[in-house]
């Protein structure tokens, strides 16, 4: 993608950039050539007697690109999308710059109050970052756009297979170092480094784990259990065969006593992958995509890269969790985390398809984009930043409240 960007900054030979330009040299031109010339022509200038009428004739509406730019002008922008995800765009601005577009809103996720905490408040830190990060937007503008010097090099997922043992144990260490560095921030309670309370992105997303999900962590675990309960409760059901309140208390009173001791909760990316670990020449430049980041349980950072973990993560983390701390040792971490918090992911798992989420599945559908390419896509209401409602279907409402003794 930088490459791209810095082969566009050549704006002197557009034959390089562009697909199928036709060369015109100087008059006069030969016969086959303007044989080739015919029907790339067009006579479109000659049908508007002003040129606002041209202008008001978009081909893009994405960028504004209109009939107007593309007969009149000599430009190609230099700026693209280049990434898309939910609400949220990415443009590259040259080789060196990227500019986020996102709703200013509750999905605006931590990456850049994370990392400006990491760069400003901790420069001694040894966390390789982007350089620099700056609000083009005011707090109260209802769009937020940052711009963001680009990270060089290319994802870590990238070269990974092509690594020599000796390669991958030297970004291992890199990444183990950088882990350590952010881990020595602790908090007695789980919060943003703003201290704004996190989405639940460990076990109450059931429709996403980027905010805004369904469910919020609370502070404490006791809050965090109070944010699930009812759910819970409802999937002890399910699993037990039984609606007894007393053995559901019981059996949710053994989850939240055999519950892993979350203090202290610690400064966690929450979104480790190869993707997000960009590297040039055998060094880690800059891990990136903090969205998820905050201050939570001891053990989340390790517990998110299993759940999402491929085998070529494996060999990646397997090894450094051992190097980062006591707590991570392999047998441990399977008797006092995994063995503990699966029957929570199982207590919750049959809510998925017993709750509805209004709206949800409302969209905007749009037109075809242009005769040439008539393709539609959608304006997704859940993916545009509105917040879900997560209530139980009207069937089950009464036997949840049953649940509680």
């Amino acid at each position: 993608m930088a490459q791209a960007a810095r082969e566009r900054e050549d704006y002197t030979h557009p034959e390089k950039i562009y697909k199928d330009l036709l060369w015109l040299p100087p008059c006069p031109r030969p016969p086959e050539l303007r044989e080739k010339m015919k029907g790339l022509q067009t006579t479109l200038r000659n049908d508007f007697t002003h040129d606002d009428d041209l202008k008001k004739m978009e081909l893009c509406w994405s960028c504004g690109w209109s009939v107007y730019s593309e007969l009149l002008s000599c430009y190609g922008s230099r700026v693209r999308i280049f990434h898309t995800k939910n609400n949220i765009g990415i443009w590259e601005v040259g080789s060196r710059w990227m500019i986020r577009d996102q709703p200013n809103d509750v999905s605006l996720g931590n990456d850049f109050i994370t990392q400006e905490f990491l760069r400003n408040y901790t420069p001694s830190l040894d966390i390789p970052l982007v350089k620099e990060m700056r609000k083009l937007s005011a707090p109260t503008d209802k769009v937020d756009l940052t711009l963001i010097s680009r990270a060089q090099g290319v994802g870590l997922d990238t070269i990974w297979h092509t690594l020599t043992p000796e390669q991958k144990s030297d970004y291992r260490s890199q990444l183990g170092t950088a882990i350590k560095s952010w881990r020595q921030f602790t908090s007695p309670v789980s919060k943003n480094v703003n201290g704004g309370e996190l989405y639940d992105c460990l076990i109450g997303n059931c429709l996403r784990r980027t905010a805004p999900t369904c469910k919020k962590m609370g502070r404490t675990t006791d809050e965090w259990f109070s944010n699930l309960e009812e759910d819970l409760r409802f999937g002890l059901a399910d699993r037990y065969k039984t609606k007894d309140p007393l053995v559901i208390e019981e059996k949710y009173q053994q989850l939240r006593k055999n519950f892993p001791k979350s203090e202290p909760y610690v400064l966690t990316h929450g979104d480790l992958n190869f993707s997000n670990i960009m590297v040039k020449d055998g060094k880690i430049e800059a891990i990136i995509d903090w969205e998820f980041a905050g201050y939570m349980p001891w053990w989340a950072e390790r517990w998110l890269s299993l759940i999402g973990g491929q085998d070529a993560t494996d060999e990646l983390f397997e090894p450094l969790w051992a190097e980062i701390g006591v707590e991570m040792d392999q047998d441990t971490f399977q008797t006092e985390v995994i063995d503990k918090v699966a029957p929570v992911i199982r207590a919750w798992e049959p809510s998925r398809y017993e709750v509805d989420h209004p709206n949800v599945d409302s969209q905007w559908q749009r037109p075809g984009f242009c005769k040439c390419r008539p393709i539609a896509g959608a304006f997704k209401w859940s993916e545009i930043g509105n917040q879900p409602e997560h209530k139980f279907k009207d069937k089950d409402k009464e036997f949840v409240k049953s649940l509680f003794p």
